[in-house]
């Protein structure tokens, strides 16, 4: 059930989601050894964001999951996922937030039911 969403304000064009977002997925679950079936990620795209007052190439990861995350298992994600989208998208570290949640069983669900 993890989720990776990427929201970046590169240029739409300049952007392939689709390829994006199944790279972010094998990342994220080889990261949480989550099988890639639980995965879903997607890219937004959205030219108002700004990060330090200013509107150059700036991205933020959001990774929910249930379990799986915190400690220092999450500097590792971080460090991973910075650099899949400084390589996929060419933005600078500095310009990349990264959050991470870990959510409880019964505040996820899927196919009608919780997690717990």
């Amino acid at each position: 059930m993890p989720t990776c969403e990427i929201l970046c304000n590169t240029l739409s064009a300049d952007v392939d989601a689709k390829a994006l977002s199944a790279k972010a997925a094998a990342v994220v679950a080889q990261l949480l050894s989550k099988p890639l079936s639980y995965m879903m990620s997607y890219v937004t795209v959205n030219p108002s964001l700004t990060f330090g007052g200013t509107d150059a190439p700036a991205a933020y990861v959001s990774i929910a999951s249930i379990g799986a995350v915190g400690g220092p298992k999450n500097s590792i994600i971080v460090a991973e996922i910075t650099a899949l989208v400084t390589r996929e998208l060419g933005i600078q570290p500095e310009r990349i937030f990264v959050g991470i949640r870990d959510i409880s069983a019964d505040s996820f669900g899927h196919n009608g039911l919780t997690f717990a």
